[in-house]
């Protein structure tokens, strides 16, 4: 009778699962920075936009 033994190469499901999960948890993590960092420019852009229009009315 021979005991069951798993080999050593192999990956425990919990950690083949493990490491996808953390992958998309990172994408998530990025994606989410990147539409942060798109808003603020967007915004920025908006007030020197409205600045610039202010100053070019004050001299007319």
């Amino acid at each position: 009778m021979t005991p069951d033994v798993t080999p050593a190469h192999r990956l425990s499901p919990s950690w083949s699962q493990a490491v996808p999960s953390a992958l998309r948890g990172a994408a998530g993590v990025v994606l989410t920075t990147a539409a942060f960092l798109v808003a603020v420019t967007v915004l920025v852009l908006a007030q020197i936009i409205v600045f610039a229009t202010r100053a070019a009315v004050d001299l007319t």
